[in-house]
């Protein structure tokens, strides 16, 4: 197999020729290809940094400013994560206000676009709680990466005294405490079903491709996505790969209303305050798409994000029954939910695990592309039991969908 660390310019033209995908998906994988060719990653100093950033806002802001204590936060699976103080001096003698910053490493677990991120958390942020987001760095001119800021939200992703044992990697299968999951649960259907109702067209969403309603658009432009990185980051042939892109690929689906989806809507992915109860933030946008609801349905069913119950029957996500989530979305959202196309996205979510499990994370930590090399080859393990899940799906149903 050829050497992934450095595509020559041809390969990477005949891979973006092969694949359909969004413009600034497109963007995001071939800067992704590019970068690869350069020297080994390694992590700006906190000094660098914090110049880089004075530059940064300096571009924005017209006001006297001071930027202070700046320190690196643990965790950011997919983007390295900074927290910081700005100062406006200004007459007024403004506090001063705690921000994120979030910026690309050398590759990360999903290679994503900054203004992509950037424009959906804006659209957002009048129908769900979401950080405030105030200026985009899109091709890293001045932070030397893509990057962005946002605003500082308080809250914990997963429960201080979590319901089982899972949650350990990006709180996925976190467990609630049987008195946190009705009000948790009922605000957690509530956001997303207002993701999916949002009416878009009132903001700027230059930075999205919309599919055809009515075809399958939707869900080709997703499993080319996919697709694409699985030829990029692969180390060899799959068989079990080629036959998911296989079934997925004779058995597209047309989208008859196109929406706004999370595609990454899950335990984890939320901050909520422990004593009111309240979610706090819907967090991780950078895979926001448009498409078909059943994609995001599917993610929130993904059996790898449940949790059990008391009398070990597992929770969507932690918080409730499928049963119980299935109903509640049908009744708030007023739409159908088809089975058909929910097993279609589940397939296809499982296809994407994988390859960003066995594929994108191994890759990023082999070509020392990564800050998190250590998080990338464990995570690249669970990439391969989702593989042996995809297998059984497909060997079980995939062939009578």
């Amino acid at each position: 197999m050829m050497n992934k660390r450095y595509f020559d310019d041809d390969t990477i033209e005949a891979i973006r020729s092969k694949y359909k995908v969004e413009r600034t998906v497109d963007e995001a994988l071939t800067d992704k290809l590019i970068r690869r060719r350069g020297e080994d990653y390694k992590l700006p100093s906190l000094s660098e940094l914090t110049d880089r950033l004075r530059l940064f806002i300096a571009s924005n802001l017209s006001e006297p400013f001071e930027v202070n204590n700046l320190k690196r936060l643990p965790g950011g699976g997919s983007k390295e994560m900074f927290r910081f103080e700005l100062t406006r001096l200004t007459e007024s003698g403004d506090k001063p206000q705690n921000l994120i910053l979030r910026m690309n490493p050398g590759e990360s677990i999903a290679e994503t676009h900054r203004l992509r991120e950037f424009q959906v958390m804006d659209a957002a942020k009048n129908i769900v709680p979401v950080p405030d987001v105030y200026w985009v760095d899109a091709d890293g001119s001045i932070m030397g990466n893509s990057a962005m800021i946002c605003g500082f939200v308080t809250g914990v992703a997963k429960p201080t005294q979590a319901h089982g044992d899972g949650g350990a990697v990006s709180g996925i299968g976190a467990g609630f405490p049987l008195k946190m999951r009705k009000p948790l649960f009922e605000q957690f259907v509530n956001y997303l079903v207002a993701i999916h109702n949002h009416d878009w067209h009132q903001n700027d969403m230059s930075s999205f491709d919309l599919p055809e309603k009515g075809s399958t658009e939707a869900a080709s432009l997703s499993l080319n996505h996919w697709s694409r990185v699985w030829e990029e980051d692969s180390f060899e042939e799959h068989p079990v790969i080629t036959m998911a892109a296989q079934w997925l690929n004779s058995n597209l689906h047309s989208a008859e209303n196109i929406c706004l989806i999370h595609n990454d809507y899950r335990n984890g992915n939320f901050l909520f305050d422990e004593e009111s109860l309240q979610i706090t933030a819907i967090l991780d946008w950078e895979t926001a798409r448009f498409g078909d609801f059943h994609e995001d349905l599917a993610w929130v069913l993904f059996s790898g994000f449940a949790s059990p119950d008391e009398n070990g029957n597992p929770l969507v996500c932690g918080l409730a029954s499928r049963d119980e989530f299935i109903q509640s979305y049908q009744a708030l959202s007023g739409r159908v939910i088809y089975p058909i196309r929910l097993h279609y996205y589940t397939v296809l979510n499982l296809y994407k695990l994988a390859i960003l499990g066995s594929a994108s994370n191994a890759r990023a930590a082999a070509d020392k592309q990564s800050h998190l090399d250590v998080m990338m080859n464990f995570s690249t393990g669970l990439g391969y039991s989702v593989l042996a899940d995809l297998y059984q799906l497909l060997n079980s149903h995939g062939d009578t969908q």
